[in-house]
């Protein structure tokens, strides 16, 4: 078979190619591999991670929020911001500027995947009464999907079941994570709006720990 990204020869039934590294199969789920109530060591280690790296990540998020208004390039860009805090978190460099313009690889999954997602909550907010608690619902159940593509660069379809998969596996760790972090943010926005450069990275930072517990492998 080919792979669909740098379109090289590898083996049949292949999830990754070994190549440019893409996901090119289903995205297999897995429990967490520490203790999934262990909700607290996981936000230790955001803080901790975060105050070591305080001033790295205020520069990149407030560069972040100056591009982020953009239409569409921005979606390259949330996964630049992305993938640099995984960087960081897997202690792998420092944040710098530079790494917003460096995800276009995954540039074109991560658009449809949130093209298909915008549909389904507008269509949702039409229906009576539960439409919007669904829509919100839905935000949740889908947005471990986001990660997954921007780390694998795998499809979108594969990353709804993916993301579906991984929030029934390990529910109230992804819950936590989803609440805490846009608390966090929020706060930031709250504090004269400013404090989001310094808030917001430290919620992104809980949600990507809680991607690492349970990322494909």
């Amino acid at each position: 078979m080919q792979c669909p990204f740098c379109k090289e020869e590898v083996l049949d039934g292949a999830t990754k190619c070994k190549h440019c590294g893409s996901t090119i199969g289903v995205l297999p789920v897995r429990m967490a591999t520490v203790d999934q109530s262990d909700f607290g060591e996981l936000f230790t280690t955001s803080i901790n991670i975060w105050k070591a790296n305080l001033v790295d990540l205020i520069i990149l998020t407030l560069v972040f929020m100056l591009l982020v208004w953009i239409p569409i390039a921005n979606i390259g860009f949330i996964a630049g911001y992305t993938r640099s805090l995984m960087k960081v978190a897997r202690s792998q460099g420092r944040a710098e500027v530079g790494d917003l313009f460096n995800a276009w690889d995954c540039f074109a999954n991560l658009l449809l995947y949130l093209i298909l997602s915008l549909i389904a909550v507008v269509i949702l907010h039409f229906v009576p009464i539960i439409g919007s608690l669904a829509a919100l619902a839905l935000g949740f159940a889908i947005a471990p999907g986001m990660y997954a593509i921007i780390d694998n660069k795998c499809g979108a379809i594969d990353a709804y079941k993916w993301s579906f998969e991984t929030i029934q596996a390990n529910f109230v760790n992804w819950l936590l994570a989803y609440l805490v972090a846009n608390v966090i943010a929020c706060a930031g926005m709250i504090a004269l709006f400013i404090g989001i450069i310094v808030s917001a990275p430290l919620g992104a930072l809980i949600y990507i720990l809680q991607y690492e517990r349970v990322k494909p492998i």
